[in-house]
């Protein structure tokens, strides 16, 4: 059997198709990755007796025209699955294909009749980096789950299908030493949607790192997990950096979004913390919420600047469809657009109904954000504007200059 993986993008490794991929070589069978713009010619050269798609909310429509297209081609018919978060969530879109919901492995083991069981995620094969060459940062995860529930993340309504997957599930630190040693990457990037939930597992794989791989890496945490003892423990591993969220300073936006515990200062005693043990840090935010304004978002910008991270990332909030808040977003007349313009909108615009003043002020932030807390510069509203972008510019990078030429005095 030969079984073709599709993917949108491998400029990252994809670690979810990468598994399965390790399941059905496992298996005894063929098994390849491909990205979307590879797969036609891809499908029309190898043949495969399986196509499998890896679908995320805005893509479904280029995913089901190039399905169209390879089985015009072809002149047999494969059998098509569909799997990730998109046909998980709203598997009635797909009728094009078998919906393989959540987690994967042990389905596709099962598809292939291979007598594979996978009780636990220790149990699974490590995943296949064959189409994913020569990348000296590598991605890893080291559990699986996330203990919150913020309402713009599919993690509620996740728990709420697969009850068994609800709870974070922990790699042994022997099976993620052993995984790494086999790749022997340069940098190791932990993909968990949480890293070091549990202090006994992070003081443990404190000292097997250290002492077994001692290569720098980069992990996801919460504010409130930076304590004084978590962070010996990273710095003990040799962590390289982490990235906590932020999101936004504003109380009545965190109460929406499903983070009311987090607060404005927890986040600046966790960046002191990390940076005092020289741990470098990115602060992860939102510009664009719903019923946010853009004194909100400034007022975000103002607590990153006190925060001093090495990199503040923003991206503009996207009300993914079956989330608690996209769904609010929808029934509050905020969003009245398609869900297919919402793939990558994070990056570039809101689909929300805003004024377009709004808009574009909210894009302006967005362009000079990581640069205002470099240089640690407000920018006024009437600055916002993209005629006023340069002028802005110019300031803050006055104040550069006149911090480093003249000791801070100015």
């Amino acid at each position: 059997m030969k079984v073709l993986f599709v993917v949108k993008s491998k400029v990252m490794e994809n670690l979810g198709v990468m598994y399965l991929s390790a399941v059905v070589k496992e298996a005894g069978h063929e098994a390849k990755i491909c990205d979307i713009d590879e797969a036609f010619v891809m499908a029309k050269i190898w043949k495969p007796n399986i196509i499998g798609y890896s679908i995320m909310t805005g893509d479904d429509a280029r995913f089901r025209a190039l399905n169209e297209k390879i089985l015009f081609a072809l002149k047999y018919k494969p059998q098509v699955l569909v799997g990730g978060a998109d046909p998980t969530f709203f598997s009635e879109g797909y009728g094009w294909a078998t919906v393989i919901p959540g987690e994967a492995e042990q389905d596709i083991a099962d598809l292939l009749q291979s007598g594979l069981k996978y009780p636990n995620i220790d149990s699974l094969p490590h995943p296949d980096r064959t189409d994913f060459p020569n990348m000296p940062m590598r991605d890893f995860i080291s559990s699986r789950g996330c203990p919150w529930a913020c309402r713009y993340c599919f993690n509620d309504r996740w728990a709420k299908m697969f009850p068994e997957f609800s709870k974070v599930r922990t790699r042994s630190v022997e099976d993620v030493i052993k995984e790494i040693n086999a790749v022997s990457p340069e940098f190791v990037y932990f993909q968990d949607s949480t890293f070091g939930v549990h202090t006994g597992w992070l003081k443990k794989f404190s000292i097997m790192y250290r002492s077994q791989i001692n290569i720098p890496f980069h992990a996801h945490m919460r504010p409130s997990q930076i304590t004084k003892e978590r962070v010996g423990y990273l710095v003990d591993s040799n962590c390289y950096s982490i990235r906590i969220a932020l999101e936004t300073a504003s109380d009545k936006l965190r109460k929406l979004i499903g983070r009311p515990h987090t607060s404005n200062e927890e986040c600046v005693q966790a960046s002191r913390l990390l940076k005092k043990y020289g741990i470098q840090l990115m602060i992860q935010n939102m510009i664009g919420i719903a019923t946010s304004t853009i004194e909100d978002d400034l007022n975000t910008l103002e607590v990153n600047i006190r925060c001093k991270p090495d990199y503040a990332w923003v991206s503009i909030f996207a009300p993914y469809h079956g989330t608690e808040l996209g769904d609010q977003c929808v029934k509050e007349g905020w969003f009245k657009g398609n869900y297919n313009d919402i793939s990558d909108s994070f990056f570039n615009k809101s689909v929300l109904e805003f004024s377009e003043e709004y808009k574009e002020q909210m894009y302006c932030l967005q362009k000079i954000f990581a640069f205002c807390v470099e240089v640690q510069v407000m920018p006024e509203v009437s600055e916002l504007t993209y005629e006023n972008l340069p002028k802005f510019i110019h300031r803050a990078m006055r104040k550069v200059g006149d911090s480093r030429l003249y000791g801070g005095i100015l």
